[in-house]
Parts: C-alpha cells; structure tokens; sequence
C-alpha cells in the first residue's frame, strides 16, 4: 500500500482497488464463487446479470457461514 498511497497511511479506495473487477453470475454454485478466489487471490467478486448490471457482492466471509468453509 505504501506504493499506492501519498503517504503510505490513507490510501484512497482508487488507489488500493483491483482495476479489472472479478464477477460473477448469480446463478454459479458457492464452490465456483470460491474456486475463482482461491484462483486470483482475492476475496471478493461482484455478482452481474446477463447485461452486466451489478446485482451484489459475494465475499469470502459470506461462505464462511456455508458448508464450503
């Protein structure tokens, strides 16, 4: 972060944010959702339906409270 940031102690969203968002369908199984952050090492994607409108989002702590995890 230090990198990214003015300061190194306050970044701005903008600057710690990953540019090319990760998404998935609402339709996909939580064992997909969780394949493709394991795989890109990130903990989030954003959920969009079939025209791209963001529906919501699924984090990792969001499965936590699944069988998944």
């Amino acid at each position: 972060m230090e990198k990214r940031s003015k300061d190194g102690i306050d970044p701005t969203a903008g600057e710690c944010m990953t540019r090319n968002r990760r998404t998935i369908s609402p339709h996909e199984f939580t064992a997909t959702a969780l394949a493709v952050m394991e795989e890109k090492k990130i903990t989030s994607l954003v959920e969009v339906d079939g025209a791209c409108k963001v529906e919501g989002i699924v984090h990792l702590h969001d499965l936590w409270g699944t069988e998944m995890m």
